[in-house]
């Protein structure tokens, strides 16, 4: 189902159908995008937690959605530079916490910290991804950030007869 938006031409109201949404919610804790075909938990580790974890602590919070099996899943993790990279639109005006304008999209709700923490590093210098500005960040591993879990859809192949000859 597309997403309508009211144009006005002359004095009546006009819908129009931007056709089929890009994020799409799948129950109260994830939105699957569905460009990329990764899934998202709708809100970061500052807005379901109320406080701060280091790099250390942020693996524990995604094992911890994995044991509860959160929107059904247990492959939570952190998202790399590209994945992260894929929520930032330069469009989006998202107010994040301490009133900082976050560029991501508006199904993810209001309030979010502006930098997230991202996998793959093995130093003490961790990456982060900065949703303010667009640009990935290298700070000490015991910093206080946030984490938004991801996990990618898997690959769904359709069984087919071989043809004969």
């Amino acid at each position: 189902m597309g997403e309508e938006i009211q144009q006005v031409q002359g004095d009546a109201p006009v819908k129009v159908d931007e056709g089929p949404k890009r994020f799409v919610e799948k129950g109260p804790h994830v939105v699957h995008d569905t460009k990329t075909g990764i899934f998202w938990m709708k809100k970061d580790s500052w807005q379901d937690k109320g406080k701060f974890f280091n790099w250390h602590e942020s693996c524990d919070y995604n094992a911890r959605k994995n044991l509860r099996k959160i929107g059904g899943f247990d492959d939570w993790r952190m998202p790399s530079f590209d994945e992260a990279k894929t929520l930032y639109d330069e469009t989006c005006s998202n107010p994040g916490k301490g009133g900082v304008t976050l560029r991501l999209d508006p199904v993810f709700p209001e309030g979010a910290f502006k930098v997230e923490w991202l996998g793959g590093d093995t130093s003490t210098r961790r990456p982060r991804y900065d949703y303010s500005e667009g640009k990935e960040v290298f700070i000490d591993e015991y910093s206080f950030g946030s984490v938004r879990p991801c996990r990618k859809a898997l690959v769904q192949r359709v069984a087919t007869r071989p043809k004969r000859k």
